[in-house]
């Protein structure tokens, strides 16, 4: 894979499944949170899209891309946090806090690799639903070099050739 959203968004899916082996489906965002339905998902669940991305050149057909990295967490309806809720089943409840640190953990300050920058946090929310479904919203900051249409450099080996009277003895 050469694109660097297909890079990225593979090497978040294995640095999650790493790190945080609780997540049971990590994959790109389609809407699938979106669905009139059941979503089409395991719980939890990590849903990845590249917002919004700006370029500016570099010179030589190299630009630098700098933008936002949307990591969406979701989880299945729950039981009650409500004060008087036995401990518990509370702390179940309250669990996708805990899930939420341990991911951004494991993602901030990480680079995808060579070429890309670190990813940063930079808010979080909440989506408002009343399907029961509990949606985390996690935005990072990143940047990366494209030379995808860098022209080739051909580097061409030149010996030098001396000319005139020369007297190693001097």
């Amino acid at each position: 894979m050469n694109s660097p959203f297909s890079r990225l968004l593979k090497n978040m899916q294995e640095r999650i499944g790493a790190v945080v082996p609780e997540i049971a489906w990590v994959d790109q965002d389609r809407g699938q949170l979106n669905a009139k339905s059941r979503p089409a998902v395991q719980w939890p669940c990590v849903l990845i899209d590249m917002e919004t991305f700006e370029y500016d050149n570099l010179g030589s057909n190299v630009q630098t891309a700098e933008g936002t990295v949307c990591v969406l967490l979701g989880f299945a309806p729950n039981g009650p946090t409500a004060s008087g809720t036995p401990e518990e089943y509370k702390e179940a409840a309250l669990g996708y806090y805990e899930l939420e640190w341990k991911l951004n953990k494991a993602l901030h300050g990480w680079s995808a690799g060579e070429g890309f920058g670190y990813l940063i946090r930079k808010n979080t929310r909440s989506q408002q639903r009343t399907d029961g479904y509990r949606v985390r919203e996690i935005r990072y900051s990143l940047a990366f070099d494209d030379r995808s249409t860098q022209a080739a450099v051909t580097y061409v080996a030149v010996t030098p050739v001396i000319t005139g009277e020369f007297d190693a003895g001097v």
